[in-house]
């Protein structure tokens, strides 16, 4: 489970600007340990579920990830199959923050969906859609819209220091 709770943190926070989709360059102490805190566990066995639900935080180093639920899935072998955060699902680290409704993460494909008022903000650039699905091996990314709302990204070109 560390390890899952730690790449949806990692993915959705991957995105080092508006302007390059995707870059994993975020560094992250896989050695610090996570821990979760939230209102109510419930481990549900013959499903194969965990539920934290109730002012859900996760924190491991500098990384944080809230909502008011995460469900973590697990797969026959116990390994974990795919975790979701629902309700005002935030990611930080450092100066990067990750926002939606929704984030779903399927570890064995290394994707990551953000869904519902997806945005991605670091610095003063941001992108923002209705998903933005990360796909973590191929180091790329797709933002989709609405019919209601377009895809918007917002670029804030680098100040340059004039030379005396």
């Amino acid at each position: 489970m560390k390890k899952a709770v730690l790449i949806i943190m990692f993915a959705a926070l991957s995105l080092s600007s508006a302007a390059q989709a995707v870059q994993n360059s975020a560094e992250i102490d896989r050695n610090q340990p996570i821990e979760i805190t939230s209102d109510q566990l419930e481990v549900f066995q013959l499903e194969r579920k965990s539920v934290f639900s109730g002012q859900v935080v996760a924190r491991q180093g500098d990384m944080t990830l809230t909502a008011a639920e995460l469900r973590v899935y697990f797969a026959e072998n116990n390994q974990i199959e795919r975790l979701e955060a629902f309700g005002q699902v935030v990611v930080r680290q450092l100066d990067r923050t990750a926002n939606a409704d929704r984030a779903v993460y399927y570890q064995r494909d290394e994707i990551l969906k953000l869904s519902g008022h997806a945005q991605v903000e670091q610095g003063g650039n941001r992108i923002a859609g209705d998903e933005i699905v990360l796909y973590i091996a191929e180091n790329r990314s797709v933002v989709n819209s609405s019919t209601q709302e377009r895809v918007r990204a917002l670029i804030v070109p680098e100040t340059r220091k004039e030379s005396p």
